[in-house]
This record gives structure tokens, C-alpha cells and sequence, in this order.
């Protein structure tokens, strides 16, 4: 069984054959199906991530340009986000106001 990071081909092969079970996929590259499995989580579509296709993009130029429907997403996100200082910054940090 193979280590190591996934190359781009099989991260390629992966992407490719979304239609075959993890399990298949891994005996075909020849990788353990944790591996297969997280990257498959990693690349699949979230619900939260809808907000990164909202943004204008011409990939050949290598522009990407939020758009109004992109603030907006992310405006609503925000109130959902959970902020929180590290530890070794907690007695240290003080707010004058709240957002």
C-alpha cells in the first residue's frame, strides 16, 4: 500500500470516477480508503461553501472579483462565526466596544 501524500493524478483518477465506492477507488490506486475518504470529504461540496460561488471569476486572466451577491452571503455568514482569541490572549486583549 502506497504512503504519502496523493499525487495529482490520483487525486485526478479520484475526482474522475465520483460514481465508484471509496472503497473500490482505494484497492484501484492502491491507497488505504482513510486517505481516499478524507479527500473525498475535503472535496466535496459543502452547503456553507455556496458563498465562494457567488464570487466573479475569469480564471484565465487569474481575476476573481466578489460581487454584490458575495457580500451579502458573507454578511450572513459572519453572525453565524464563532471568534475566539488564543488562550495566551485572553487577559490581554480588551474590547472598548462590541460589535
Amino acid at each position: 500500500m502506497k504512503k504519502g501524500p496523493l499525487s495529482n493524478k490520483e487525486k485526478q483518477f479520484i475526482e474522475d470516477n465520483q460514481s465508484m465506492s471509496p472503497e473500490d477507488i482505494a484497492t484501484e490506486l492502491g491507497r488505504s480508503l482513510k486517505v481516499v475518504a478524507r479527500y473525498i470529504e475535503i472535496k466535496s461540496p459543502e452547503k456553507d461553501s455556496a458563498t465562494h460561488e457567488l464570487f466573479a471569476r475569469k480564471t484565465e486572466r487569474g481575476v476573481t472579483v466578489m460581487t454584490e451577491a458575495a457580500s451579502m452571503a458573507g454578511d450572513e455568514n459572519k453572525s453565524n462565526r464563532v471568534v475566539s482569541s488564543p488562550k495566551r490572549y485572553e487577559g490581554v486583549i480588551h474590547k472598548i466596544k462590541e460589535d
